[in-house]
Formats: C-alpha cells, sequence, structure tokens
C-alpha cells in the first residue's frame, strides 16, 4: 500500500504536548486512560507511575478501590543492587512480605467515621532492623509539602516528594509496590499493586509477588512521553526530546512508507528534513531503529507527513498519541551553520516547553514562528509581541529560525525550559516595550498583524521584525500585514522613542485561490485593533488610502470597508518556504506619533484640561480635533448650529490622560458657522468652527 505526496503544498499543525506540570492529585484520572501506562505497565494494570524533577506521582484505578476506611501501604527499594532494606513490609496487624527489599515505607490513612486522617512516613534500620517512625501527621492532615493523596469513585493518587526517598539523580533506580487494606462488611479486603486488585479477606500474612522498576531518567513518564497528533491528514513540524535513531519508535503508530524500517517501502517517502546549506528538503531512506537508520540530532526538527488512516485500514485512527523511549536530552542542543537570510528548522530538545526569550542565539532574527494549521498560518513572537504565547515553544515542537546578520546559529540550554506550557501570559520585565495588535475578519477568515515598540527599534528594518510567511498550504485567506522597505511584516517593530511622527503602508487583502496564484478580491472586511500594551507617550492614525478617511486609534476600536481587487500573485515559492509580496498599492497608511518622555521615562501628562484650535478653520473635507485630558475622565465632543441645536455627537466616552485628536469629516452637513463643545468632568470648552461645503 503507497500513497503519493507532494512536497510542494504543506498542510501543517502545531503539535499538542502535555507536561508533568499539568499532573494534579486530586481523585480524578486526570484524563488518564489504561492505554496510557509507562513502559512495563500493562493496560490491565489500570495505573500510571511517572515523576518530575521534584516528585514521584502514583495512579491506580480499580471498580474495588474506594477512598474511605482504608490505609494504603506504598513500598520503595531505593537501593536495588544493595543490601539495604528488608523483605519484611510493615503493615498494621499483618505479616506482609514484599518481593524486593523495601527501605522506605509510606502509609496514607483515611476514616471518615472515626475522625482519623493522617500520613505516616518510616524508613528501615539497617543497625537495628526495625522500621522506624521518621514523621506523621497530626489528625486530618492529609496532604503535606511532601506527601499528598487524594482519592475519589474508583480512584486513589499519590505524589511523594523524590527528596524523601534520596532519588533527586536521574540515575537513580527504584522498585516499587503497594499494598491496601479496605474495610469491607465488616471484614477486610485486600488489593496489592500491581497484580490481582482483589486477594481476598483478611489474612496473617499475604505475599506480594510483583513490583515495578524505573530508573528516573532512562526512561519518560507518560506524560511527557506522548504528543497528541489530531485534525487531519498533512504535513507536522516535529522534534525528539530523545536523540539518536528515533524515528521509527517516534512515528510507530503513523502510517509511514517509501523507507526502510517503514510500514512499507514501496510508495513516497514520508519523512524528510531541511538540508539548511541547499535551502531544500532531503527524503529519508531508512528510518530503522539500529543499522543504517537516520539518527535525529538534538535541537533539529523534521517534517512528517501524517495520513489520518494510520493503519490503511480504510477509516481515520486520528488522532493518536506517539511516545518515544530512550533518556531525555540533558544538556545543550545546537544548530548551526544557516546562511545570511536563509531558514533552518529547529525543534525543542526536551519532554518540557521551552522559552524563546531565554535562548540566546548568534545572528539570528528575534522572531520565532510556528506553523498553526487549525488557523492555517504562523504563530510568531519577537519578545514583546505576536500570536505565539510568549514565545513558549511546546515539547516535539519544530519551528523556524532566520539568520540574520551573518552565519546564524542556535543553543538551547536546560535553562531555557519553561515552568508554563503556555497557558498565561507575563508581565514584560523591560518596561520600556509596547506593543499594538490588529485583528481582521472577513466572512469565516481571519488575521493578525503586530506593532512592537522597544528600545532597539528602528525606524526601518531591525532584528525584532518578523516577516509575513506565506502558508504551508495555499487556500483562500484575509491577510493584514504591514511593510517595510517593501518587505511584508507580520510583527513590525519600532523605536520606544522618537522625534516626530512615522508612518509606514499596511495592507488588509482578501485572497482566493485559482489554481496556484492568489487573486485580490472585493469583500466586507472588519479591522479591529487592541492598544492594551500601547505606551502612553505614542498615538496611532489609520489613513484610508482610497477614502481619504482618518481613524484616530485611541478614540475608536474598528474600521469596516470593503476591499478592492488589485491584481494575482503566485502561491508557490523557491526554497523551504516564502514571503507575501507586495500588490499593488497598500491600503492603509499608519502614522505613529511619539510624545515627550519624563526623565523617569514615563509619559509627560498634560497638566490641565486644554482645547487647542481647531486645524484648519475653515475647513473641507475635514479638521482635526486636539485636546489635553490630565486625568481619566469622561468626555463628550458634540456638535451645535447656530440656533444651538444639537448637530452631532462625535464623542461620549471616558479618555485615559494624554494627548488626543479628533478627525472631523461631516456627512450630509450644509456649509456653515458651528460651536464644537468639548465637555471633560472639570471643565467645559467651546469654539467657533466654519465648514465650506
Amino acid at each position: 500500500m503507497k500513497n503519493s505526496i507532494l512536497i510542494s503544498t504543506f498542510l501543517c499543525s502545531i503539535l499538542s504536548a502535555t507536561s508533568y506540570t499539568t499532573i494534579t492529585v486530586n481523585g480524578t484520572n486526570s484524563g488518564w486512560a489504561s492505554d496510557e501506562t509507562f513502559t512495563d505497565i500493562s493496560d490491565a494494570d489500570n495505573a500510571y507511575v511517572t515523576w518530575d524533577a521534584t516528585n514521584i506521582y502514583v495512579g491506580i484505578r480499580d471498580a474495588e478501590i474506594d477512598y474511605n476506611d482504608q490505609a494504603c501501604f506504598l513500598y520503595f527499594d531505593t537501593d536495588p543492587t544493595g543490601s539495604n532494606g528488608t523483605t519484611d513490609a510493615y503493615a498494621w496487624g499483618n505479616n506482609i512480605t514484599a518481593p524486593f527489599s523495601a527501605d522506605y515505607i509510606l502509609v496514607f490513612k483515611f476514616n471518615s467515621t472515626e475522625g482519623s486522617a493522617y500520613i505516616e512516613f518510616r524508613d528501615y534500620d539497617d543497625s537495628g532492623s526495625s522500621w522506624s517512625q521518621t514523621g506523621q501527621t497530626t489528625s486530618y492532615t492529609y496532604n503535606t509539602d511532601n506527601a499528598q493523596m487524594a482519592g475519589g469513585t474508583d480512584y486513589l493518587e499519590f505524589k511523594i516528594k523524590r527528596s524523601i526517598l534520596g532519588v533527586t539523580s536521574t540515575t537513580d533506580k527504584i522498585r516499587f509496590c503497594m499494598f491496601t487494606e479496605q474495610q469491607w462488611d465488616s471484614n477486610y479486603r485486600y488489593f496489592v499493586f500491581p497484580g490481582s486488585s482483589n486477594i481476598g479477606n483478611r489474612a496473617s500474612s499475604q505475599s506480594i509477588a510483583d513490583y515495578k522498576s524505573f530508573t528516573l531518567g532512562d526512561e519518560f513518564s507518560p506524560d511527557l512521553s506522548k504528543v497528541s497528533i489530531a485534525g487531519n491528514s498533512g504535513f507536522r513540524m516535529m522534534s525528539s526530546p530523545v536523540a539518536g535513531q528515533i524515528y521509527s519508535d517516534l512515528l510507530a503508530e503513523l502510517w509511514t512508507q517509501g523507507m526502510t524500517g517503514a510500514d512499507v517501502t514501496d510508495g513516497t517517502a514520508n519523512v524528510w528534513t531541511l538540508n539548511v546549506s541547499g535551502q531544500s528538503w532531503t527524503a529519508l531512506t531508512d528510518i530503522s531503529g539500529s543499522g543504517g537508520g537516520a539518527s535525529l540530532t538534538a535541537g533539529t526538527g523534521f517534517l512528517v507527513y501524517v495520513f489520518d488512516d494510520t493503519d490503511w485500514d480504510g477509516d481515520s485512527d486520528l488522532p493518536v498519541s506517539l511516545s518515544v523511549s530512550g533518556s531525555e536530552n540533558s544538556s545543550s542542543a545546537s544548530l548551526g551553520s544557516i546562511a545570511n537570510g536563509e531558514y533552518g528548522l529547529a525543534g525543542n530538545p526536551y519532554a518540557t516547553t521551552i522559552d524563546w526569550d531565554d535562548i540566546s542565539p548568534t545572528n539570528l532574527s528575534g522572531t520565532v514562528n510556528v506553523w498553526d494549521d487549525a488557523a492555517s498560518g504562523w504563530k510568531s513572537w519577537n519578545g514583546s509581541s505576536g500570536s505565539l504565547t510568549n514565545g513558549l515553544i511546546a515539547p516535539y515542537q519544530g519551528f523556524w529560525v532566520e539568520a540574520s546578520g551573518g552565519t546564524g546559529s542556535i543553543t538551547i540550554e536546560t535553562a531555557d525550559k519553561s515552568t508554563s506550557s503556555g497557558a498565561f501570559y507575563r508581565t514584560l520585565d523591560n518596561d520600556s516595550t509596547g506593543s499594538v495588535s490588529f485583528s481582521v475578519v472577513a466572512a469565516d477568515y481571519t488575521d493578525q498583524t503586530f506593532m512592537s515598540f522597544m528600545n532597539v527599534g528602528e525606524a526601518g528594518l531591525d532584528n525584532a521584525d518578523g516577516k509575513k510567511l506565506l502558508p504551508f498550504s495555499a487556500s483562500s485567506r484575509v491577510v493584514g500585514l504591514s511593510y517595510t522597505e517593501e518587505i511584508a511584516l507580520d510583527i513590525h517593530n519600532l523605536p520606544y522613542t522618537y522625534e516626530g511622527m512615522l508612518s509606514f503602508p499596511l495592507d488588509v487583502m482578501l485572497l482566493t485561490l485559482d489554481e496556484t496564484n492568489y487573486v485580490t478580491d472585493a469583500g466586507e472586511v472588519n479591522l479591529s485593533w487592541n492598544l492594551d500594551q500601547l505606551p502612553d507617550h505614542i498615538s496611532m492614525t489609520l489613513t484610508d488610502n482610497i477614502t481619504g478617511s482618518e481613524t484616530y486609534l485611541d478614540l475608536e476600536s474598528e474600521y469596516v470597508f470593503t476591499t478592492e481587487p488589485k491584481g494575482s500573485f503566485s502561491a508557490n515559492y523557491d526554497g523551504p518556504i516564502g514571503t507575501y509580496p507586495v500588490v499593488g498599492e497598500p491600503r492603509f497608511t499608519l502614522s505613529v506619533t511619539y510624545g515627550a518622555l519624563g526623565q523617569n521615562g514615563d509619559a509627560t501628562l498634560p497638566s490641565d484640561f486644554a482645547l487647542h484650535p481647531i486645524y484648519p478653520n475653515p475647513f473641507n473635507p475635514s479638521a482635526t480635533i486636539s485636546f489635553d485630558i490630565p486625568d481619566v475622565s469622561l468626555v463628550a465632543l458634540n456638535i451645535y448650529d447656530v440656533k444651538g441645536a444639537l448637530v452631532e455627537t462625535l464623542l461620549q466616552n471616558h479618555m485615559k490622560p494624554g494627548k488626543h485628536h479628533y478627525n472631523w469629516e461631516p456627512q450630509g452637513l450644509s456649509s456653515g458657522v458651528y460651536f464644537m463643545k468639548l465637555t471633560t468632568a472639570k471643565q467645559t470648552f467651546t469654539q467657533k468652527v466654519t465648514y465650506i461645503k
């Protein structure tokens, strides 16, 4: 069975990987299923054992388990190759024989009737051949910094701090088993893990036959080792937290073809790497896990075409979970020799999220890009602005970097790991930054483009500008972008301070796909903006180059218009990636006006309310009304005729402190004299203005 693949047409997706930071010990299975088990735990075990750098987590699921009236004994052997510990395991009123020499025991007890709930910790005293109680919580205390338990219907969860067991290294080994005693109908029922869930009523002695053995770092726990591949057939940019000959292991749940070690060896190969020097894709010929199988270098990304029918039986099998065995990359990972102006496909080399802002590249653009198939566009981030949430890159995710200013390289360190999986927006450490986001909506299509403000910003191109990349998969869409030096930008970085005003083109295009060409089309578009992160000393004005109308962004929140056809351009491009061209005349001009900053770097705000002379006066077709607001105030701007009748309300809103401008362009108004009245919380101003039609 084989299938042809056209490498010139891409369909990629952001990868979804969980992280141990999402584990909560709350008495539910937290989305875990019986097939999400550790390497040698079978589906029948209905369990998981997992860990992170701080804790070990255990989850047991069984229909006979009840949170109430039970005592749970967790046995650990932290010296598997030594003689410490004993097989005479500690248990209340029972003789329990462990399958190994246990040296630590944690006991969790809960009984709602007796009002008793506590955790007991014991270690084995080899010199005295006895179990010593080294810690016990007080009554009703069930969660401590060192240990925690939660239970729910048919489910138990435990969290144990690794330091109390002395297993803080990735090379440490442990052996583990569990015994649970539970009162049931005046009798006692026993459960063991691993093994039978119910071993009968209380007896004077009981042996546990099996155990699980782990090397804390040799294999991944389930939450770190799995990535979900969902959606439809198409390309995915990926990486791996394990280096070496991992392709066949990582891609085992997918359909592979055209390569040695694939499901079939005929057909077009569906795994590629990027030839950085040639800026072209190289199809792999062997993905075997040994011999001549291709090897993946840590920190390098690769491309795979995912067939939604992963076993070729005619049905879609997505989503599927991919995992990889082996030791996580524990050192730095590098990708280099990227020629100036060319691209590299890097990848997250770890099993946890990395933070682009923490990485220190050499001669690379400050913007990182990740493909988002759901939005049919790119997620980008330049350290201050963009749609890739704070520059957080998930495990198993490949990402684009571009060399700038010389031969580029990137080295990813373990210190670049993030403490978040991306579900937050943090406050920037540098106050001298700001951003503005523009959203474009046309029927079912959406897009975004961004402005950022930094001290390193330039009036022209600078290293924090992010190019507007063409999509991997050509399809009809709406696109918003700006230009500098005829380069299309997704993130336009500008100076934080500047004397005067900067202006540049901003364009919105509604594109339909005609075979291999994008054709600009007519259609209604809503352009909106978010100024929450715009610095106080900066104001922006949007000019429609077709109608001539001006919109002050701090006074309005959106602009609705109709795009006009203005030509076409090719959807194909040379090399592994392309950027949007300039097509005709851009629809808008965006003007950025800078105010003065005080000695402490804050915007110099007006000290009093003021209304400045209307300009021009007389006017046709429009006039600019400028006024100052020293404090947050409700502001009304009204126009009256010579008889005192209200003609038009231009503005009625709460305004933030600063210098404000309003562009008044009368519609259907007769020539004549009018009075413009500005009303604030403390003062009222009136000016006479003459409109000449």
